[in-house]
């Protein structure tokens, strides 16, 4: 059953990227059966693996370990379910709370955190692991390499000038050109249309998936140096570079020039290698090739598309006199209505219809949190300058501090006023924050804090077995998990997308059983180091 089990979980972790393919989570598919069927594969195969690993772990602390943990997330969601009860907002239905879309959300929180537990109960050598590496490698990186030189990939972030010079985004277009378009003139400074992911769902989740599998991929370079990891490694630095996420860019090259050091180190410091001029020669030329493309990427070319974005903005409100006209008059006739003590509801239904001319993002005004609702919050957003406005991130955090002042339940810090409530509002992005609003502070430590005492954890113990457990595997897997971590704090889209966190718990998993002595990376009880055989420690045995 335990072989049996390990099959499975590869070929689920192997399926991921096919989940995570955009067109799986959008109409009409997605509304054939109410959900993704991407979620419902995964669902159906956590449970067959859940069955299959019960079966083959007869741990009775395990079972006791999953019984009180699960008896906590039910005290919690009947604490959560009553609190959210008594929300109250401004808006009519508040947000339309759901218990059934609560409950499916923490399931879908647990299933990474169970993943975690069976990873770290099954054994995978440096072989095994290697190929689920690699084609995850593949199947991740190769396809936004070929879909980038095919021209039929989506574009990471499309946008086009709406009224006024304010940028409307329309999401789900394919590229304006190619990796060679790069190097045109009429790719100079057009970052918006160059950024490509692939046929995946959210740029920010690729790059999670990107920052994963660079690590390991240069740690099988390393360990087993051939053509095969060499053109992975090349397709990790690609993919980064086309995605246009500054995370993924600025985080392979960040990865490649880290790994240098890092073999350095295990070659001439703990001896666990011997020296390649190979693999150095080829990971300097990869960062070297890399830097040089950065340059001209998406990415580097952000800064000048960005510019020419601010002038094309600045030359449209300036050049065209009807554009700069309807903008005067927009806001000279929003003076008019509050001088003349025009209900709120008025004043609100004029904001929404001139969002644009205003510098508001229209899906914030109109959908997520109606100006027509809370005129006032909106009356002090026009207060701010109009940078400030358009920083989405910082009307996110506006909006959903204005509904918890509102609601004005201290029992929210402890136990969330509902995720189907804020997903209802479209403001999803910041992952943390969005727990904390969304479950509360027991939420998060029962569903997103494990993530993060687990590397905590992992870190601690490799240091304390430094000798054992500090190998090149161990710490490859801790750059991979704590990189992930880090994305989902810095640009969200992470925690609460699958295809990142399952990918993220395996890999989690296996560096917890590194870090714990429960394996060593190899099919037997020893391995085999700089040509000396070793028994649990570096010491010659």
């Amino acid at each position: 059953m335990a072989s049996k089990l390990k099959k499975v979980l590869m070929i689920f972790i192997i399926i991921q990227p096919f989940l995570d393919i955009f067109w799986l989570y959008q109409p009409p598919i997605s509304e054939w059966l109410g959900m993704s069927p991407a979620t419902i594969i995964r669902i159906l195969f956590v449970g067959v693996i859940g069955v299959m690993f019960l079966l083959a772990d007869h741990s009775k602390r395990m079972n006791l370990f999953f019984a009180g943990y699960l008896a906590l997330l039910l005290v919690y969601f009947a604490l959560h379910q009553w609190n959210a009860g008594q929300f109250h907002s401004l808006i009519p239905g508040n947000f339309a709370y759901s218990t059934f879309g609560e409950l499916f959300y923490i399931v879908r929180m647990v299933m990474p955190l169970f993943i975690i537990v069976v990873s770290y109960r099954t054994e995978f050598d440096d072989h095994t692991l290697e190929t689920v590496v690699s084609w995850l490698s593949g199947l991740v990186s190769g396809s936004i390499v070929l879909t980038n030189l095919l021209g039929i990939s989506l574009g990471s972030y499309l946008h086009q000038w709406g009224k006024g010079g304010i940028i409307k985004q329309y999401a789900r277009q394919h590229i304006t050109g190619n990796i060679f378009a790069w190097f045109t003139t009429s790719g100079q400074g057009n970052y918006y249309g160059l950024a490509s992911k692939g046929f995946f769902n959210h740029a920010n989740t690729v790059s999670a998936m990107i920052l994963i599998l660079t690590p390991l991929v240069i740690y099988f370079l390393c360990t087993n140096f051939n053509a095969k990891n060499v053109i992975l490694t090349v397709l990790q630095a690609l993919a980064g570079l086309e995605l246009g996420t500054k995370a993924a860019a600025y985080g392979t090259l960040g990865i490649i020039a880290l790994f240098i050091i890092v073999y350095l180190f295990f070659v001439f410091i703990t001896r666990e290698f011997r020296f390649k001029w190979a693999v150095v020669g080829s990971l300097v030329l990869i960062l070297l090739g890399t830097g040089l493309l950065f340059h001209y990427s998406p990415t580097g070319n952000r800064q000048v598309s960005e510019a020419q974005t601010e002038d094309n903005a600045t030359e449209l409100r300036d050049n065209s006199k009807k554009d700069k006209h309807d903008i005067k008059n927009v806001y000279n006739h929003l003076k008019r209505l509050e001088k003349r003590n025009a209900s709120d509801k008025r004043v609100g239904k004029y904001i929404e219809k001139h969002a644009s001319e205003l510098a508001l993002n229209e899906e914030f005004v109109k959908k997520s949190y109606p100006a027509r609702y809370d005129t006032n919050f909106w009356r002090s957003i026009l207060k701010w300058p109009i940078w400030q406005r358009m920083n989405y991130r910082g009307l996110q955090n506006a909006i959903w501090q204005r509904v918890s002042g509102i609601n004005n339940n201290s029992k929210d810090k402890l136990l969330g006023f509902g995720y189907t409530r804020l997903s209802n509002m479209g403001l999803i992005e910041r992952d943390f924050v969005s727990q904390y609003y969304a479950m509360g502070i027991i939420g998060m430590l029962l569903l997103v804090a494990p993530y993060v005492l687990i590397i905590l954890f992992a870190m601690i113990m490799l240091l304390w077995h430094f000798r054992s457990r500090f190998t090149m595997r161990n710490v490859a897997l801790g750059i991979s998990c704590a990189l992930t971590l880090f994305l989902s704090l810095y640009a969200g889209y992470v925690m609460d997308y699958l295809t990142a966190t399952l990918l993220l718990s395996f890999f989690m998993g296996q560096l917890l059983r590194g870090a714990t002595g429960a394996s060593n990376g190899n099919s037997g009880n020893t391995r085999t180091l700089a040509g000396l055989t070793f028994n649990g420690t570096r010491g010659a045995k």
